[in-house]
């Protein structure tokens, strides 16, 4: 993975999800992940997103340690719970905020996510 095509793509207002599904399909050739909502929100559309996962729609399990490629699910605190995500790649997590993709230590993102949670492709 050239994690700098990444990083120089803007993915728009709530841009990790569709990050997320740009890096699977790129990088496994899968089908991009789909999932849907009525309610465009963050919120909403993170729950959808990890109850997709969770059912298996897509072939992840969750795992406890990540992997390469593996999906990472955040949220700030388990209040707020899941509400943004990226892909773990060599110890870093790439992600998308507003304007910026950024590409970060895990010790990072665990810092500042009460909630981390890996899927990896079984």
């Amino acid at each position: 993975m050239i994690v700098n095509d990444y990083l120089a793509k803007d993915y728009g207002l709530q841009g990790c999800w569709s990050l997320v599904a740009d890096v699977v399909a790129t990088e496994t050739g899968a089908t991009p992940l789909t999932f849907r909502t009525i309610n465009r929100s963050v919120r909403q559309m993170a729950s959808e997103f990890r109850i997709a996962l969770s059912k298996g729609q897509h072939g992840y399990v969750e795992s406890a340690e990540p992997v390469n490629l593996c999906i990472v699910l955040l949220g700030k605190t388990e209040r707020v719970g899941i509400h943004h995500c990226g892909i773990y790649f060599e110890g870093k997590v790439l992600h998308a905020l507003t304007g910026i993709t950024l590409y970060e230590e895990l010790s990072v993102i665990r810092d500042a996510f009460e909630v981390v949670q890996f899927w990896a492709k079984a």
